[in-house]
Formats: structure tokens, C-alpha cells, sequence
């Protein structure tokens, strides 16, 4: 159970953090009721200063240099870029008041325990790269642009509803989500050849959108039983885990198979008692007898000849007397080595483990969903196709409700505490608090989200998702821009079809039945274009006595709706049997015009290879100067475990390096444990009253105006920029010396390469070696 909680609460915290932190989307409401909330933010206009604060690379430094390493080589190359947004995450937890719920038949008086979830995300950004080189032979001048916003926003509210001893009976969920992201490419300039005597000109732009929207969506889920698993939480100390099932789990190879415990399955495994590691344990591999070595180790496994693989688990403990356990059968009776009692012995949690179950649900929702896709000026013409021919768009978008019922809830959650305690402050008050690794949100309200996300998404039974509404405009694309066609026909005695991949490769497939066994028979095929004028035609001989297929390929000089007639021939009396017709459309097959030609084989000829020979050694050189020094080699993430509320009240982030012997907080509250980290990022972590007040900041803000300060968005440079070289192409090399010297003077103004900043958050991750290993 270990390596599944570890392995899964560090999935789910990272994908809840880069989500942004978490926020909410009510507002603390006016009342005395007494909420706890915490959460984070982060401004993306900081990812330049927080890559250096990380790697100890000067981002702006770099870009120049690269840009240096270019212009040595002979390559004029300007790199603009522009990064503007929030995210923030909020998670706020009251109490609202009594209530009476109805309960198998019966009320029963419970609090309402609320959780509210607040994501807000909004960004922006714009790009451009400006390159201009060339020789006597070849040469280009370029101006490479894109940009993309989108919004991310969630908004959830979670009712648990518990006695007064902490049964759950059940919680309720009311949520939405938004997403809307938009990206755009775009290629400008030309290419040229013989020293500027022959150019072509190229504009491609490129846009595509991707929306999706759950417009409400709720449902209420019932246990069967009242849960105990506060009670069981209650009783947890320092080093201790449970696992929490609800429901059963129908995944593997049946129903019957043990869930209680954490299961793996490899091809093979061999038993090593005293053996690398100097103790007793399995080591197993996916490969088929380890020759090429091992994956992992297990304490446990067992074989099945049914499945001819094995089964291991840790959750048995490590002993030598496991080294003859692959001929047991704990696995398929859901039992354990350690006692004779199966599934059903698990439910009182002395183990660490809680089994439980709902009753059959159901919920609403309303969904939108909406795809556009757009690519123009690719150089159709000068492959030989009509102007346009390759110009493409495809746009859908639908709408969605209804109800669904869910028979077999199910889900699994768990948690590991740390030893030892900490206080950390909020609002001026010390709370004590234990590191574990789980969910920053209630277990139920965490499977009750993606329980109820997963019917919304995949709608009725009819309605169309976003995959089919991408596949389909993959296909209405394919279709546009030509490519593959096919058709078939049959009759009473011949059928035929018909493969146009091109002019020379047309494929047809003939299947003849129902012979005379006293007559010989043949299979004529006669190819004609749209002007009824014969291009290809063949004849095949039928050796079989009673059913005949065979295959052959034509070509044609033409292109557009060609037609395949098959006739079946009866040689012995003269006779026509039966004839069958089908048709499909051959697509044009480009031809690279004079001018293509022509620069292909200026750059075949120019000195190009030399140049970027050139360019990368310069760029190698410069590089070297440049060392990371990551200020942290180990880091971990936990969420803060309020052991008396029985409630998450806060996550951290602590680091460490091999100089020091301290760790610090990273992200996170202020605590007694752990002082600030020397090198911070910019990251904003909220708790009690100022999550509070951002939850109600930000709980209106829906678009991306909204959401992101578009007057801090300094994209004007990069339009100037833009303008200024697309304006200048048919300019002569009197504005060149004027384009460079305006062009130099934006260099103070580039913002970080997205990208780069990216490869330095996945450095910090990398560079975060969890402590516990």
C-alpha cells in the first residue's frame, strides 16, 4: 500500500498544484460561520526570474547569445516573446448549519460540512521569430509568429453530511468547469534562389480552438452504511496508513480477485534471499526470464499457470518464508498469509484498511463543446494544384444534457503520516499539524468530483465528444486538401472495389462465384477518366471451379473521378456473365513548379551547411560559459494533516541542497519547523482570512479579461516588430542597416522563451528528489 498512496498522492498533488493552486467559488459568506481556507497563485510574467532563481541561468543572457551566435554566422535572428497570466487554486471548508436527512427510510439529524473548490486560470502569450539570411545561391527572409490564450476554471461545492459522533451518510456536489484555449501560427517572408532573381513569396497562417464547458452538473451519493472513516482517522498516529475503498472494484482479470490489497503483475520473477540487497524479496521483470534484467523488487509473489504471470505485493511484510509462496492463492481468494479471514474481515480498519459501499446514484449535467480548425496559404500553385486547393477549415460545436445512473460507484483514496508535528500560523494562531501524503480535498469530495466529471464528459448515449468532433474534422480535412479515395461494387456473379491512393497507384480487388464447370472463364478491367477515355485496362484468367478473387493495380495520366468496369467473361461460349461499375476520384499529384526547383537547388548549391556548422559552434562556445547551479538537489511535498479536525488545513513544499544540513519552505505556510528558502519562487500561498479575500476576488472572474491584466500584456514591441519586417521584404538594402539598428534596440525588451522556462520547471522537478527515498 505504500508505493500506491506514494505513487498516487504525488500524482494528484502535482497535477492539483501546476493546476495552480487551489481556489474556490463561493465567497466566505457574511455570517459568524467560521471557515479555513487556503490556496496559492502564480504570475506567469515572473517564469523569467524564477528559471534563474532555479537553475542559476540567466534567461535573457542566453537569448542574446544565441541570437550573437547567429549573426557571427551570418544569420540575422531576432527572438521576441511575451508571457502574461494567473492561476490560482483556493480551498475553503465551513460548516453550514443542521439539516434532516432522509436515510434509508428514515431522517437523521447531520451537519452540513462544506468544501469549496476554486480554480482560476488565464494566460496569454506572443511570439515571434525574425531570421534573414542568404548567399549568391539561396536565401531566406522570414518572419515566424504565434501566440495562445486560454482560460481554465472550476468551480465546486461539496456538502458532506455527518452526525454528530462523524458518520458520513453521504455528501452531495454541485459543479462546473470552463475551458477555452486558442493557438495561432503564423509563416511570413519568402524564399529565394540565384542571388534574389528568383523568390517566393509564403504567408501560411495557421489557428486553431479548443472549448469544452461543463455548464453545471450535480449528483447526491448515499453509503449503504454510515461511514466510519473519521473514526478511523481519529485513531491514526505518527508512521501510520489506511487505505479507503468505496465500492468494488471490477478492473483485472475477474471479479473475485483480492482488492484489498496492492497488487502488480510481471511475467516473471525469481526469489533472491540474501541476495543483492542482503535480504529476502523477488525481483521481477516484464521481459521473459530476466536475462536482461530486473524492473523492481516485491516481498511477495505468487504464480498463475491460467495467466502465466505473476502477482506481487509488499503487503505481507518481508519474510524468508515467502520464498515458496508463488504456489499460493491469497491473490484469487482475497486473503492474506497472516490469518484465515477474507474480504469481508477488513471493514473494522485494525489494519489499516476501510472497505465500504453506496447505494446506486444518479445526477444531471449540461455540457458545450467546440472545435475550429483553420490553415491557409500553403503553396498550392506552385505544386502544380489550383490556387486554394490546400486551404483548409473544419469547425463543430454541440451542446449536452441529460441525467445518468450509476450502479457501481466506486473509488479508493488513501493516506500516510509523517512522525513528528509542526505549528504553523495562520491569521496570527499556531495550528499543529502532521505531513502526509493524500488529497488536499475531503476523500468523498475527490471521488465525487471525477465521478461526476467522467459522466459528464461522456455524455448521452448519442451526443457528440470532442474526440469525434476532432476525428471528423481530421476526416472532413483529409477530404479537402485529397488523398486517399475508395469505392466498390457488386452484382450477381462480380463485385469489385477500388483504391485510389494516386495516378500510379490505383488498386483494384475482384471477386468472381458461381461457375460452370464445363466453361472457361476470364475478368476484363477497363479503367476510364471523367472524359470516358480509357487509361488503363488488364484482363485476368479464372482458374477456379466455383469462387475466383484476385488483385492488380493501374495507373492513370489523369486525375479526377476515374471508373473501374469489371466483366466476367464466359470464354467457352462467348458469353458476357455479368459486369459491375464502380467509381472514385484520383487526386492531382503535385508537381514542384520551375521555382520550387529552382530554390531547392539554391540551397543544394549555397553555403548554408557551412553557416550552421558555423552557428553551432558559435553557440557552443558561448553555451560553455553558462553552468546551472540548481539551489536545491531534494525537495518534498506534503499536505499539513490537522490530526484534532480531522482536516487538511494547508500543503508545503520543502527543499534542501547537500550543503546544508536545513530544510525550508518552498511553498507553504510559515512554520516552526522550517525556516524561508534562500532562493524562493513566485508562487503567493494564501491561508485563513487572505485566502478568504482572494477566494472573493477572483470567484467572478470568469474570461480571460477578466482573469489576466491585458494592459501588463507588453505585446507591442512584438507587433512592431512583426510590421516592421513584413513591410521591408521588397525593400532594397538601404533600409537593412536602419531595420538592424531598430532591431538591436528591442533586445532589452525580450521576455523569457516559453519553452526554455518550461524545461526549467521540469529541471525543479527533477532536481526535487523525494525524502522519504
Amino acid at each position: 500500500m505504500n508505493r500506491k498512496l506514494s505513487r498516487f498522492n504525488a500524482v494528484l498533488l502535482a497535477v492539483l498544484l501546476c493546476a495552480s493552486v487551489l481556489p474556490q467559488n463561493a465567497a466566505a459568506d457574511e455570517t459568524t460561520t467560521e471557515h479555513f481556507a487556503f490556496g496559492v497563485e502564480y504570475d506567469w510574467s515572473n517564469m523569467n526570474q524564477d528559471f534563474e532563481s532555479m537553475t542559476g541561468l540567466p534567461l535573457d543572457d542566453i537569448l542574446a547569445d544565441i541570437m550573437q551566435s547567429a549573426d557571427d554566422a551570418g544569420i540575422d535572428l531576432l527572438i521576441l516573446e511575451e508571457v502574461t497570466g494567473t492561476s490560482s487554486v483556493i480551498i475553503d471548508q465551513y460548516e453550514d448549519g443542521m439539516t434532516m436527512l432522509d436515510y434509508d427510510g428514515s431522517t437523521v439529524e447531520v451537519t452540513k460540512h462544506v468544501t469549496e473548490l476554486t480554480v482560476r486560470h488565464g494566460a496569454l502569450s506572443d511570439m515571434a521569430m525574425i531570421t534573414e539570411w542568404s548567399d549568391a545561391y539561396a536565401g531566406w527572409d522570414m518572419t515566424i509568429s504565434g501566440g495562445s490564450e486560454g482560460i481554465f476554471n472550476v468551480d465546486a461545492h461539496y456538502i458532506e453530511y455527518r452526525d454528530a459522533s462523524g458518520l458520513i451518510y453521504g455528501h452531495d456536489i454541485v459543479m462546473s468547469m470552463d475551458t477555452d484555449n486558442t493557438i495561432t501560427f503564423d509563416l511570413e517572408g519568402h524564399f529565394e534562389a540565384q542571388d534574389g532573381d528568383k523568390v517566393m513569396p509564403i504567408d501560411i497562417h495557421m489557428e486553431m480552438g479548443v472549448d469544452y464547458s461543463v455548464n453545471n452538473a450535480e449528483s447526491q451519493v448515499i453509503y449503504t452504511e454510515p461511514s466510519t472513516l473519521y473514526q478511523e482517522m481519529s485513531a491514526l498516529e505518527g508512521g501510520d496508513e489506511l487505505y479507503w475503498q468505496i465500492g468494488e472494484d471490477d478492473d483485472d482479470h475477474d471479479d473475485d480477485h483480492s482488492s484489498d490489497y496492492y497488487w502488480v503483475d510481471y511475467n516473471y520473477c525469481e526469489w533472491e534471499g540474501e541476495g543483492w540487497s542482503g535480504d529476502d524479496r523477488f525481483y521481477c521483470t516484464n521481459n521473459d526470464d530476466g536475462s536482461e534484467g530486473y524492473d523492481d523488487w516485491w516481498y511477495y509473489c505468487e504464480y498463475y499457470s491460467d495467466w502465466d504471470d505473476y502477482r506481487c505485493t509488499d503487503d505481507f511484510g518481508q519474510s524468508s518464508d515467502w520464498e515458496y509462496a508463488t504456489g499460493n492463492t491469497h491473490y484469487a481468494d482475497g486473503t492474506s498469509p497472516h490469518d484465515d479471514h477474507d474480504h469481508g474481515d477488513h471493514d473494522n480498519g485494525s489494519d489499516g484498511e476501510l472497505y465500504e459501499n453506496a447505494h446506486p446514484h444518479d445526477g444531471v449535467f449540461s455540457t458545450t463543446t467546440g472545435f475550429e480548425f483553420e490553415l491557409t496559404g500553403l503553396p498550392a500553385e506552385e505544386m502544380g494544384m489550383p490556387a486554394g486547393k490546400w486551404d483548409v477549415s473544419a469547425s463543430d460545436s454541440t451542446t449536452d444534457s441529460g441525467t445518468y445512473e450509476d450502479e457501481e460507484y466506486y473509488c479508493e483514496m488513501g493516506i500516510e503520516l509523517f512522525e513528528g508535528t509542526q505549528m504553523i500560523t495562520t491569521d496570527g494562531s499556531q495550528i499543529e499539524v502532521m505531513q502526509a501524503y493524500t488529497s488536499p480535498l475531503p476523500w468523498g469530495m475527490t471521488c465525487h468530483i471525477a465521478n461526476l466529471f467522467i459522466h459528464a464528459f461522456e455524455g448521452t448515449e448519442d451526443a457528440a465528444t470532442l474526440e469525434d468532433m476532432i476525428e471528423d474534422s481530421t476526416e472532413e480535412i483529409a477530404d479537402s486538401m485529397g488523398g486517399n479515395d475508395e469505392s466498390s461494387a457488386d452484382s450477381d456473379h462480380i463485385s469489385v472495389v477500388m483504391y485510389a491512393y494516386g495516378q500510379d497507384d490505383i488498386e483494384i480487388g475482384v471477386q468472381a462465384w458461381e461457375f460452370d464447370e464445363d466453361s472457361n472463364y476470364e475478368v476484363t478491367l477497363v479503367m476510364t477518366d471523367s472524359d470516358g477515355i480509357t487509361q488503363d485496362a488488364t484482363s485476368m484468367v479464372v482458374y477456379d471451379d466455383y469462387y475466383f478473387e484476385e488483385w492488380d493495380y493501374m495507373s492513370t495520366a489523369a486525375w479526377g473521378e476515374h471508373c473501374v468496369t469489371a466483366q466476367l467473361k464466359d470464354v467457352t461460349n462467348n458469353d458476357i456473365v455479368d459486369s459491375v461499375t464502380t467509381c472514385a476520384s484520383v487526386e492531382q499529384q503535385p508537381e514542384p513548379s520551375d521555382l520550387v526547383m529552382d530554390i531547392i537547388d539554391g540551397f543544394s548549391e549555397s553555403t548554408l551547411d557551412n553557416v550552421m556548422e558555423n552557428f553551432g559552434s558559435n553557440l557552443e562556445y558561448r553555451l560553455d560559459n553558462y553552468e546551472a547551479d540548481f539551489p536545491y538537489d531534494e525537495g518534498d511535498m506534503f499536505v499539513l494533516w490537522d490530526a484534532t479536525n480531522n482536516m487538511v488545513v494547508g500543503f508545503q513544499l520543502v527543499v534542501t541542497s547537500e550543503d546544508s544540513n536545513m530544510w525550508y519552505t518552498l511553498v507553504g505556510p510559515d512554520s516552526d519547523s522550517y525556516g524561508t528558502a534562500p532562493s524562493p519562487i513566485s508562487v503567493t500561498y494564501f491561508s485563513g482570512q487572505q485566502a478568504i479575500a482572494q477566494e472573493a476576488e477572483i470567484e467572478d472572474d470568469s474570461t480571460l479579461e477578466d482573469l489576466v491584466d491585458l494592459t501588463q500584456h507588453n505585446d507591442e514591441i512584438i507587433e512592431e516588430a512583426i510590421e516592421e519586417a513584413t513591410s521591408d521584404y521588397n525593400n532594397d538594402d538601404s533600409n537593412e542597416e536602419e531595420t538592424e539598428e531598430e532591431a538591436g534596440g528591442l533586445l532589452p525588451f525580450i521576455s523569457p522563451v516559453f519553452t526554455i522556462a518550461m524545461f526549467a520547471a521540469a529541471g525543479l522537478v527533477a532536481s526535487l528528489k523525494n525524502r522519504k527515498d
